[in-house]
């Protein structure tokens, strides 16, 4: 029952989305959109470059976030797996909670699941940890530069309170060593009894050595945190750099502040609606929102994050069929 009222809500976010799309391409017009993207010729070739760059960057923090004893993957091996899960990501309303554990699984044969898994928890948190910084560092810009309405503002201003204070509670967790899921676990094993406790018993155990690696992360592996920080950091410069070389090839008046406002508020999209598929819909209205407010058209926002979309698609075209392959490999090496 849970898992069909999942799955209608799913679609119903997906139908949404869709429907908040095809209203937003009626309202701009096909041929403005169409106009747009003719522009960009060869230079849609320099924009996936930059997204290849900016692919290279996350794939490296997931490289620096793997214990260097397990470390018996290769970069290109693990920047496939990447963008498979990202593929996971984008393309289904499961977001990262089913495209992040599959990136551990797709490598278990050459890192132990715990420590794969301990892994992508590593570099997810500090990717978060980079993008509530960028977050943050735009946000004054945004509410005080950026002609915004007066609930929109009181919104940047409640959620810039709460990154702050999820970050603060996040480090305590840290440093306190809470392990929020494992004793989570232990309080419902309590109350188990039989083989039900067995299993949860071992959950617990392999939670904890997942959360502890997490915490001690810092202590014991201290440059690695900054390498993986500084590559996070650099992935969201070279999307501002992206959109700027957008903008410019559109023939509008481009400008790093106003790429810095559209990447920053790509960043509350997705995460705010990660749950819709390829973010349909609302990452287009929130372009529309941000270059309308900068004093260019939404309908250049609305073509913006068309043109981002279909350099999304690619990569998660790729990603599709970097799944294909590393099902395919490891199917036959079962049968061997």
């Amino acid at each position: 029952m849970k898992k069909s009222l999942l799955k209608k809500l799913h679609i119903v976010s997906l139908l949404a989305g869709l429907a908040l799309f095809a209203y937003l391409i009626k309202q701009t017009g096909l041929e403005t959109i169409t106009h747009y993207i003719g522009l960009m010729g060869w230079g849609f070739a320099f924009i996936l470059m930059l997204s290849l760059l900016r692919n290279f960057a996350r794939a490296g923090s997931w490289y620096f976030a793997i214990e260097p004893g397990y470390r018996k993957v290769g970069f290109w091996q693990l920047l496939n797996v990447m963008l498979a899960g990202e593929a996971i990501k984008y393309l289904t309303a499961t977001g990262p909670l089913l495209g992040e554990p599959a990136k551990a699984a797709m490598v278990r044969r050459q890192v132990p699941l715990l420590e794969g898994f301990s892994s992508v928890v590593v570099e997810n948190l500090i990717y978060y940890l980079s993008v509530f910084l960028f977050m943050l560092s735009g946000l004054p810009a945004l509410l005080g530069m950026v002609a915004l309405p007066g609930n929109l503002k009181l919104a940047g201003y409640v959620m810039g309170g709460c990154i702050v204070a999820g970050v603060a509670i996040t480090a305590l967790a840290v440093r306190r060593r809470w392990y929020v899921l494992a004793r989570a676990l232990e309080y419902v094993s309590r109350r188990a009894s039989g083989g039900r406790r067995e299993r949860l018993d071992w959950a617990v155990s392999k939670t904890r050595a997942i959360e502890e690696n997490i915490y001690s992360f810092y202590e014991t592996r201290r440059g690695a945190f900054y390498t993986i920080l500084s590559l996070n950091l650099s992935s969201h410069l070279i999307n501002v750099v992206e959109v700027y070389v957008i903008l410019a090839l559109m023939q509008l008046p481009a400008s790093l502040f106003a790429a810095y406002m559209v990447e920053a508020v790509t960043k509350v999209i997705n995460m705010a609606f990660f749950f819709v598929p390829t973010r349909a819909g609302v990452y287009e209205s929130g372009n529309a929102l941000v270059l309308d407010s900068l004093g260019m058209t939404a309908a250049a926002g609305v073509a913006l994050a068309i043109i981002r979309k279909l350099r999304a698609f690619v990569w998660a075209g790729y990603g599709i069929a970097a799944i294909a392959f590393i099902t395919f490999k490891d199917r036959r090496k079962t049968e061997q």
